[in-house]
């Protein structure tokens, strides 16, 4: 059992950094005066083959999670500009689609659950988090959008049913991802 959290942390760390960068990229959010970033910089000619070879190990130390958490990223993320086109002109919102269903396929049903839902949660936390920031910048924040008191109940809602999903694997994705908050914080 320890063995396998153990893979399963790692995975989900590795994969948390993948999806922050990526965030970052997206965001254009990247202050240079951070530790972490600065560590980054130096790597930052090789994002890529480092980003695809960090997935690839996430994938091969837990397919099921890893998976269905960077989909989950990627659909929760779709959807703040669901009807904006990408450069494979899909709607975002079809590319959400197609993602799910492929995830639907492929991953088992219970674990896809508990991803969205985790992914959902740090999103929410995030919104809270950055409230102020977006919306000095006029960035999408579902705390901006329905209000701190109802997005605190969604978040106490989406928890309790993460941990009743499964108790182990929120107890790892969550404080795994306020790690890398912090980290990128410092």
């Amino acid at each position: 059992m320890w063995p396998e959290i153990f893979r399963r942390y790692i995975s989900i760390l590795l994969l948390g950094i993948i999806i922050k960068e990526l965030d970052n990229e997206s965001d254009e959010d990247r202050p240079g005066d951070l530790l972490i970033h600065r560590l980054l910089y130096r790597l930052k000619p090789y994002y890529l083959p480092y980003g695809l070879l960090a997935l690839a190990i996430s994938l091969m130390l837990d397919v099921n999670h890893a998976f269905t958490l960077f989909c989950s990223a990627y659909i929760l993320g779709m959807f703040q500009l669901p009807i904006q086109r990408p450069s494979i002109k899909l709607k975002r919102y079809h590319e959400a689609l197609i993602i799910l269903l492929i995830n639907l396929l492929l991953a088992p049903f219970s674990i896809l659950l508990h991803s969205f839902i985790s992914i959902a949660i740090i999103q929410l936390i995030d919104d809270l988090m950055d409230k102020d920031y977006d919306l000095m910048l006029g960035y999408f924040n579902y705390v901006i959008k329905f209000g701190n008191i109802e997005v605190i109940l969604v978040i106490g809602i989406l928890l309790i049913a993460a941990f009743m999903l499964s108790w182990v694997d929120t107890l790892i994705i969550l404080p795994t991802a306020f790690l890398i908050n912090y980290l990128y914080s410092i």
